[in-house]
């Protein structure tokens, strides 16, 4: 049996909403990509979503949300909203 996907909202490139399937986070891992778009992070961040990879140690109030990561930015996360933002056309991998 396959279970349906589960999907969270991480955020939005412009009206498009970035649509993340946590399915299965167990195994995710970081993946480089360059946005191609402005990326607007959720405010505030779906409950329980684990913090981005490019964001650990750091303090969250000045890296998290509310935070629009610029065009041309190069971030890791995790390979699930990776995934959703090169499926959106906002990003490429690095």
């Amino acid at each position: 049996m396959t279970e349906s996907p589960r999907q969270v909202q991480t955020g939005t490139v412009g009206a498009t909403p970035i649509l993340v399937d946590v399915t299965s986070l167990g195994s995710a891992v970081a993946v480089s990509v360059q946005l191609t778009s402005n990326y607007v992070l959720a405010n505030p961040r779906p409950p329980g979503f684990p913090f981005r990879p490019s964001m650990t140690g750091a303090d969250t109030p000045h890296v998290d949300y509310p935070r629009t990561l610029t065009n041309g930015t190069v971030v890791s996360f995790l390979k699930c909203e990776a995934d959703a933002l090169i499926a959106a056309g906002a990003a490429t991998l690095a």
